[in-house]
Parts: C-alpha cells; sequence; structure tokens
C-alpha cells in the first residue's frame, strides 16, 4: 500500500470540514489529461478489487482486523452510493416541523455525539501539477447541530446527513432504523428506510489539494483514502454515520417521515431526523 500524506490544515475537523475556496483553474492538455485520469481511475479500481479479494481470503482464514473491516466495507460502499454528477434536491423539498407526539418520544443514547454537517454527494477537482483530476465525495456540506439531544430537522431526498459519536460506546451492530410517516399511515425500516453508512471515509476525507478547501485530506487512491481517515477518526476516539434519503418517483407530493436509529436493546436511539420523500430533482 502506497504511503500516505495526510495534510490536515485549520485548528479543528469541525473547521476544516466546512472551509470553501475558489475551484481551481483547469490545466492545459485537456484530452491528454482525461485519458490519464480514465487510467488512474482504472489503477484505482484494480487495487479495490485486490484489497476486496484480500479481505475475502482473511475472512476465510479468520485473520481480518474489525478495522480493516470498517475500512474495506465503507469503500466498497461508498464507490456504489457515489454518483459523478451532485444529485439535485428533491421536487418535494425538505421534511415540515415533526410533530410533537413523535419528537416528544426521543430517548437519546450518551454517545457525545460532536462534528456535524448536512451535504450533498457531487463531483470535485483537485490539482496535481499541471494536471487537473476529478472525483467524488461529499460537497455543499453545512453544520448542523442536533436538538433535543439528537435530533437534526428537516432533510430531503439527495441529502447527506454525517455525524459523529463516541466509538467505545457505539455500537453500529445493535442499531436499526425505524421511521414513521407524520400522519402515521405508513413506516420505513432497514430495507426500504433511509440507508445508513452508504458513504465512507473517502467521500469525507478529500483528495489533498481539493477545489473545495476541505480538510482533512490525504492523498491515494479512494480505499487509502478510506483508510486514512478511519485512522484519523480512531485517532479521536470517534466512529462516523452517515445516513442518505433516497427518492421515490411515484410520491409526488412528498411525504414527511420522522425517524431514528434506535437500539431496541436499550430502547435508546444514537440519532433522530426528519426527511421529505420525493421524486429525484
Amino acid at each position: 500500500m502506497k504511503n500516505l500524506i495526510i495534510a490536515l490544515t485549520g485548528t479543528s475537523l469541525a473547521a476544516g470540514l466546512f472551509v470553501s475556496a475558489a475551484p481551481a483553474e483547469a490545466g492545459p492538455f485537456d484530452r491528454l489529461r482525461a485519458a490519464a485520469e480514465d487510467v488512474e481511475e482504472a489503477a484505482e479500481d484494480v487495487e479495490d478489487a485486490a484489497e476486496a479479494a484480500e479481505t475475502v481470503r482473511d475472512v476465510a482464514t479468520g485473520n481480518r482486523s474489525s478495522r480493516s473491516s470498517r475500512s474495506n466495507r465503507r469503500s466498497r460502499s461508498s464507490r456504489s452510493a457515489s454518483p459523478r454528477t451532485a444529485r439535485a434536491p428533491g421536487h418535494a423539498g425538505q421534511a415540515g416541523p415533526a410533530p410533537a407526539n413523535l419528537t416528544g418520544q426521543i430517548q437519546c443514547a450518551n454517545f457525545n455525539q460532536g462534528d456535524a454537517f448536512v451535504g450533498r454527494a457531487g463531483d470535485y477537482t483537485f490539482s496535481q501539477g499541471i494536471s487537473t483530476q476529478t472525483r467524488s465525495g461529499i460537497i455543499e456540506r453545512n453544520p448542523v447541530s442536533p436538538t433535543n439531544g439528537c435530533f437534526f430537522g428537516g432533510l430531503g431526498v439527495g441529502d447527506v446527513l454525517y455525524l459523529e459519536v463516541d466509538r467505545s460506546r457505539y455500537n453500529r451492530g445493535s442499531h436499526k432504523i425505524q421511521c414513521v410517516s407524520y400522519d402515521g399511515s405508513e413506516q420505513l425500516d432497514n430495507v426500504n428506510g433511509p440507508n445508513e453508512g452508504g458513504y465512507g471515509g473517502k467521500d469525507i476525507m478529500l483528495h489533498t489539494g481539493n477545489s473545495l478547501g476541505f480538510t482533512p485530506t490525504a492523498t491515494g487512491s479512494n480505499s487509502s483514502r478510506s483508510g486514512a481517515y478511519d485512522d484519523y477518526l480512531e485517532g479521536r476516539g470517534r466512529e462516523m454515520l452517515t445516513f442518505n434519503f433516497g427518492a421515490l418517483h411515484t410520491d409526488r407530493g412528498g411525504t414527511d417521515f420522522f425517524c431514528q436509529w434506535f437500539d431496541d436493546n436499550t430502547g435508546k436511539s444514537a440519532v433522530a431526523f426528519t426527511f421529505r420523500r420525493g421524486p429525484a430533482g
């Protein structure tokens, strides 16, 4: 695995995640640059495939570590979840205020929530010498703070909610999605509800020199940046959670849902949120 150069600028993740800068100018030799980008992305695909094969071998022999499992799972899931172009907001917009009878039931687990933002999946660029390359990640990040301890409101189709919790207190495997429409007529679950964990470290730790100015950053392939971000979180004792919200083309008017990432062993939620399902923009 190639060496990583992790560039941590700014004073903290909370500040760095939301810094913006002017987009980098494209260099000359566009045709050659495009060909080089295709070659590099193909090489990243080969590297990711090799790491996936290694994970399968490790599982068969019982040698896979929990940390490498998280990194590989995130890399594979984020590759399939991240589009090459930014997703426009759903025509239905964002969820309205949640009914008090739903928010009044929130019982937040004490996971010491930290940095949080709402962003969208899309493309960014970074420059190396005269070459400007394109990658996908979470862009348009806006910091958010919970109310009622762990509640985030007003989300919609295409939004990605990112937040951090205390790694030592949180058990991902014990949680599941519970959603109910505001009028109580429809329920969603892990299968047909919002997706947890659809984005990984490479979507948050963008390539060094990225056009958006987000930090921290790293160089290297998607999988290596995912590993770098997992190391970064682990060093701070943090775990990342992401939630994103799919469209439903038949839901033209939009339906507002109250959801929670719920542990039925404790009766408490790691996070609660509202979103409006609707058609894609």
